[in-house]
């Protein structure tokens, strides 16, 4: 794999943890209005193999702030504001460690 490819793979990496956290922080912001958007496009109890496959399109790309948020469902609204806000940056630092353990792996493999 040439620098130039790699560099690729490691822009996509850098996008889709992008896409995660610019998600969260829009569930956080906007609440109701992103997660009505997204509960749009996701069905319940998918029945054709259309279905699953839309729905895990939907939680690949965009699953982990809708989720976190429907796990806090149960919390005060201040209460999942917070949560969401210290998942947020908890999410920041994972995706930052794993970008470098990933960058690391991949320098090591084809360079």
């Amino acid at each position: 794999m040439t620098q130039e490819k790699l560099e690729i793979v490691k822009g996509l990496i850098i996008y889709y943890m992008g896409v995660q956290m610019i998600f969260s922080v829009l569930v956080l912001v906007l609440g109701r209005a992103i997660t009505n958007q997204y509960e749009l496009g996701y069905t319940e109890n998918p029945t054709n193999i259309f279905q699953k496959i839309i729905n895990f399109l939907m939680v690949a790309i965009f699953g982990l702030g809708p989720y976190l948020n429907k796990r806090f469902m149960k919390y005060s609204w201040i209460k999942r504001k917070l949560f969401m806000l210290v998942s947020i940056f908890v999410l920041f630092w994972v995706c930052v460690i794993i970008y470098y353990i990933l960058k690391a792996f991949l320098d090591a493999i084809f360079l």
